[in-house]
């Protein structure tokens, strides 16, 4: 039951992370582009590959604390449903280079960045 509430707190806290986040991102830009969903999605790969490197196989935090920080808050921050509808509204708009553009660096650099992520908390 712990273990639920812990995800069900990160989750939400997660997700109001995102909202505010990528908003902040999307309003500072000027151009339309979804780099809001972006930078929240490779951000989180990141931090996905830091807080299991580090706070798993360093620290070795209770599941309780993994499921807050992992499951629960990075879960809720990662936007991988928001990814695919933007994807899909560049596509029925036509803005075939905008799209690959946008999974090509979702895709490769959200992998990229979960080993480096994961790299760095082997390092602490």
């Amino acid at each position: 039951m712990v273990i639920l509430v812990a995800v069900a707190v990160g989750g939400a806290l997660g997700s109001l992370l995102r909202f505010l986040i990528s908003k902040y991102v999307q309003s500072r830009i000027g151009i339309e582009f979804p780099l809001g969903t972006l930078l929240v999605n490779l951000s989180s790969a990141f931090l996905v590959g830091l807080f299991f490197a580090y706070m798993v196989e360093k620290l070795d935090v209770s599941p309780g604390i993994r499921a807050l920080l992992i499951t629960g808050l990075l879960g809720g921050y990662s936007t991988y449903s928001t990814l695919f509808y933007e994807a899909y509204y560049l596509a029925l708009n036509g803005e075939w280079l905008k799209l690959f553009l946008y999974l090509l660096l979702s895709n490769f650099l959200g992998i990229a960045l979960v080993a480096l992520g994961y790299g760095l908390g082997k390092l602490l």
